[in-house]
């Protein structure tokens, strides 16, 4: 009996009731809790104290977040934003949404989460970039000369300085202006800037003036870029955003509006074609691009870390092809023959005006992802040259107008990127940001009929090629 108790273990005491709680490292706490936290509620969190705030606006944190998210959607396809006028508004409001794209089994796309919705920025002719940078992305309709540097994903924004209009091409409106801004990152400075490369409306002067969000504290505003601006250019920009790639803008030197004469003499060789700035020097410089190569670019994009050029060649070949530069030179990635496609695909995509953009290589199979003005998403299968629909607006609301100057669709990289802004510039224009909730989706409307605003019969578009090749008949007898 005395063995038997004498092996028996003693019975653990009750815990103290003022016992204190195990407290976890404040470097666990933010770098494998807070980091798992959605965007929209790491800005929430910040209000905590004072510790919470300086450690969840930190540097590191930003980037520990980004890392997270970028395990967790692993080789899925990829999120986009797009956005359309505020349901149930006057059209001076604009919803923004996310979803995730359709894979090859048909998963995703069933429904979009709404990010944030903006009650004083009209959806008409509004520009948002096609990939944020560092988590942060440029709002602006061309026209008004307004910018606003934002992040979608938590609604925090800053309204850039005011500037001087830009000259219009057009006369009677539109929505083209003689100006082209950009968002950039110096990672030598540590700091997001802003490019605005345009040509004054009162004076006809042309310019390339910088704006740094940290640097430009104290109310400093824009400033003259330290490179002169090549003579002509801004005769050839329309409005559209340029890529930033690698520390660097790329603009497309267009000059479909201008004579052939004109843009001879403007740009003084073919070959002339794209355009840079170094975001940390500020000098300008020239992509060579075979004259061939450089009368057919349509658009520049950025395809898997490489600058794209989108070459539109429906009218003498029905084609598209997608060239990439690795300086120095440039080599075509794929050719999109319509002829091959079966008819309502070809017809979709032979469309008169219809603007097509890469957007990124489907990490889940390979293909290429392409979206157009007309709202869609496209996925090109290369080695098949097989094109499939994975996305269409008018699915989840209603489809706005075709947009002038870009694309309702982007790439979407949820974070806690912070928009840093120096002096009072912040205060002087707010806008009407409402933050959409979580739990809140928008289901896919099945049965849903397509109808666009400016949609054309694809008889027009045939009747145009016929003219072209009996031009190119008389031309070469």
């Amino acid at each position: 009996m005395a063995d038997s108790e004498a092996l028996t273990p003693p019975r653990p005491g009750k815990r103290p009731r003022h016992a204190d709680p195990v407290m976890l490292p404040d470097d666990v706490v933010v770098d494998h809790i807070l980091a798992r936290v959605p965007a929209a509620a790491v800005v929430r969190l910040r209000a905590v104290c004072r510790a919470w705030r300086a450690a969840l606006t930190s540097d590191h944190f930003v980037r520990a977040h980004r890392a997270l998210r970028a395990a967790a959607a692993g080789d899925g396809q990829p999120e986009i934003v797009f956005f359309a006028p505020a349901a149930g508004g006057s059209g001076a409001g604009t919803a923004f949404y996310t979803c995730k794209l359709a894979s090859s089994d048909g998963s995703g796309s069933a429904e979009a989460r709404e990010l944030v919705t903006v009650g004083n920025l009209p959806a008409d002719d509004l520009v948002v970039l096609t990939k944020p940078c560092h988590g942060l992305t440029l709002l602006f309709q061309a026209g008004s000369s307004e910018y606003y540097v934002c992040n979608l994903s938590t609604g925090e924004h800053v309204a850039l300085p005011p500037c001087a209009p830009a000259a219009k091409p057009d006369p009677y409106g539109g929505a083209y202006v003689r100006s082209s801004t950009g968002l950039g990152f110096d990672t030598a400075a540590g700091e997001h800037k802003v490019v605005r490369l345009y040509e004054e409306e009162e004076r006809g002067q042309q310019r390339c003036e910088m704006y740094s969000l940290v640097s430009g504290r104290g109310g400093g505003g824009w400033r003259p870029s330290a490179g002169r601006v090549p003579p002509g250019v801004t005769k050839c920009l329309e409005g559209r955003p340029p890529v930033f790639l690698d520390g660097c803008f790329y603009w497309h030197m267009d000059t479909g509006r201008l004579g052939v004469v004109e843009a001879g003499i403007l740009l003084r060789s073919p070959e002339r074609a794209i355009l840079s700035l170094s975001v940390a020097t500020e000098q300008f410089g020239w992509i060579r691009t075979p004259a061939q190569l450089a009368r057919e670019v349509r658009h520049l994009a950025e395809l898997d870390g490489s600058l794209c050029a989108v070459v539109d060649l429906r009218l003498v070949a029905e084609e598209y092809e997608l060239w990439t530069w690795s300086s120095p030179s440039w080599s075509r990635r794929c050719r999109i023959s319509l002829a091959s496609l079966e008819r309502p695909m070809r017809e979709e995509l032979g469309l008169g005006g219809l603007r097509l953009l890469p957007l990124c290589t489907s990490p889940a199979d390979g293909r290429i992802l392409l979206a157009t003005s007309r709202h869609k998403v496209y996925a090109y299968d290369a080695g098949s040259n097989r094109v499939d629909t994975v996305w269409r607006m008018h699915e989840l609301v209603d489809v706005p107008a075709e947009p002038a100057l870009m694309l309702n669709i982007a790439l979407h990289e949820e974070s806690v990127a912070v928009v840093v802004v120096g002096g009072d510039v912040g205060r002087r224009r707010r806008l009407k940001m409402e933050v959409g909730k979580s739990g809140e989706v928008v289901g896919k409307r099945e049965g849903r009929l397509e109808r666009h605003p400016s949609d054309v019969k694809p008889d027009a578009f045939e009747m145009m090629k016929r003219m072209i090749g009996l031009a190119q008949m008389m031309f070469h007898n």
